[in-house]
């Protein structure tokens, strides 16, 4: 069966219910991916970054994997939006503030363009919070519409603040 490589953004900036981290919560969420036949196979750093657009919002914690599977692209999206609901995610308006967010960044680079699923994601390349850790983990990815690599797309990205998250109680 054929595997397809996904890219998946993980970010959060409020605790769960249960008062768990943002950061925790979204290694919940890799963990359950492979119940759903999502193998993960790179995970890169956890960065700290300020809430796009601008607003009085909690930083956030931002994270990216790499992941193979022989599911469809609308099949992963629907997964990463269970995993999102088990995890306490409530959807009540645009760029609120949130549990865990699963983004699907990029399917085999292929480009797809429905009304519920758009490939790569239309506003990764605009996101330096998506695009450093995806760049930590796959330097040469390219944009398949924009065909510029990750490290270019940083470059024009170098406003954005955004650093790597460091605390020794988490690995």
């Amino acid at each position: 069966m054929d595997q397809n490589k996904l890219i998946i953004a993980i970010g959060g900036n409020i605790k769960a219910s249960d008062g768990t981290h943002p950061i925790d919560v979204g290694k919940k969420a890799i963990k359950l991916l492979e119940n759903f036949l999502i193998f993960v196979e790179k995970k890169s750093c956890w960065y700290i970054s300020d809430p796009i657009p601008i607003s009085d919002q909690p930083k956030y914690f931002n994270s990216v994997i790499v992941a193979r599977t022989s599911l469809n692209a609308f099949d992963v999206l629907n997964i990463l939006h269970k995993i999102e609901y088990k995890l306490g995610r409530v959807r009540n308006k645009v760029n609120e503030s949130r549990v865990i967010d699963l983004d699907l960044i990029d399917y085999s680079n292929k480009i797809l363009k429905t009304n519920s699923l758009i490939i790569p994601h239309p506003r990764a390349h605009l996101r330096r919070f998506v695009m450093e850790p995806l760049a930590e983990l796959e330097p040469n990815w390219t944009h398949p519409i924009i065909k510029i690599n990750a490290y270019q797309i940083l470059k024009k990205l170098n406003k954005q603040n955004i650093k790597v998250f460091l605390d020794k109680n988490r690995d």
